[in-house]
């Protein structure tokens, strides 16, 4: 398990903090509480934890994604 931070990548707010399997890809879609996040950036920063830069995905994002699919 490893220590995944969420962070906006505009304010640095952190969104989430929680243990993950895996850290997620660039380009991934995650979950942060309610809302679909897309993952722009990952920085490792030990091996025990990483520091993820995720964009909140807007509904007309998330159904053409979804139709590309």
């Amino acid at each position: 398990m490893i220590t995944v931070q969420y962070r906006d990548p505009e304010t640095e707010e952190i969104l989430d903090r929680r243990y993950e399997e895996d850290v997620p890809n660039i380009g991934q879609r995650v979950r942060i509480g309610f809302e679909e996040h897309q993952v722009l950036f990952r920085w490792r920063t030990v091996p025990t934890c990483c520091i993820v830069y995720a964009r909140r995905m807007m509904g007309e994002q998330r159904s053409s994604q979804q139709t590309a699919a």
